[in-house]
């Protein structure tokens, strides 16, 4: 198994009391935690790489030497940098980790707002899909169910052969529901709100028990190669591609109408994509002169693909307005 094991914590769903573990059975020293660059909690491995230097490299030769790495971010973040590493997660009742997240928020974070204020935002819907950035939970390599929080844990020791004590912060603390807290028209509208969550979670409980004791490959949920075209304006055609193959810079080929006039290297520094982790060193975007293209009228549609032809981008083709 190549470390670091990595944690996907989603809001109120056991994962203080799985991160607690995990620093009690490997130390405090082997756990990198990432839960955004204001928070104190986040490591200052990864503030000093990824928020303040820029310096993904550094992150990964310093996290294949830790043993866990866990925070509120999704799967793509770190997918690319750790891509041999497992991938693990517990999954709650989303109704449930809705009201519980907003009881959080209000006892914490001085959130004034109603219930219903507070799970019509679209940032707290559909958390646990968002985590799982499109992946459904077999596609990971472990995945609890917060309610059988105890039973996961078991499960999770015998398939990494850890020893992950049972915190007390656990005990007791999710056998019940949070929905009495909620009126039935309040638990309907988040159910309406969250229904990409409740099918995962449904598909979680289906599959949980038929999860194996032995470790899986790791996570490979994602296509050669990703990307998208940001957009043309009358000087430069723009936006990044990403070969997770070779981690080298993707060729691209751009076509008017279905002509292909130009083709480059996408190699241009873009240093927001490599602090997202989409790219090990950003070097992954792309400008191109609208020159370059020949001539070039309003309404003409511009496509760009990757060199093989195996993948167009996102928003690709975009129809030029001069």
């Amino acid at each position: 198994m190549q470390f670091p094991i990595i944690y996907l914590h989603i809001p109120k769903t056991a994962g203080t009391s799985f991160r607690l573990s995990a620093e009690q059975y490997f130390g405090p020293n082997q756990v990198l935690n990432d839960y955004g660059e204001k928070s104190p909690s986040t490591s200052d491995d990864i503030r000093n790489s990824v928020y303040d230097g820029n310096d993904i490299k550094a992150l990964r030769a310093t996290g294949l030497q830790k043993n866990f790495l866990t925070g509120h971010f999704s799967l793509a973040k770190y997918r690319e940098i750790f891509p041999d590493s497992p991938v693990v997660t517990f999954l709650r009742n989303p109704v449930d980790r809705v009201i519980s997240e907003y009881i959080h928020f209000s006892s914490h974070y001085n959130f004034e707002g109603s219930l219903r204020d507070f799970y019509a935002k679209a940032h707290f819907q559909n958390r646990q899909a968002h985590a799982l950035s499109g992946a459904l939970p077999t596609d990971l390599d472990y995945f609890g169910i917060t309610e059988e929080y105890e039973k996961s844990l078991q499960v999770f020791n015998q398939r990494y052969d850890t020893n992950f004590p049972m915190a007390k912060l656990n005990t007791g603390r999710y056998s019940g529901g949070a929905q009495e807290l909620a009126s039935v028209e309040e638990i309907d509208e988040i159910k309406a709100l969250n229904q990409d969550d409740i099918e995962l979670y449904e598909y979680a409980l289906a599959n949980f028990a038929a999860q194996k004791t032995t470790l899986c490959r790791p996570l490979k949920t994602t296509k050669r190669y990703c990307g998208i075209v940001g957009g043309i304006n009358n000087v430069e055609l723009f936006g990044w591609t990403v070969d997770r193959e070779s981690n080298q810079p993707a060729e691209i080929a751009i076509a008017v109408n279905g002509e292909i006039r130009h083709q480059q290297l996408a190699d241009v520094y873009r240093e927001d994509l490599m602090r997202k982790g989409y790219h090990i060193d950003g070097t992954c975007g792309f400008k191109v002169p609208v020159g370059k293209l020949g001539v070039v009228v309003p309404g003409d549609r511009i496509s760009v693909k990757t060199q093989d032809g195996k993948f167009e981008l996102t928003n690709s083709p975009l129809v030029y307005n001069g």
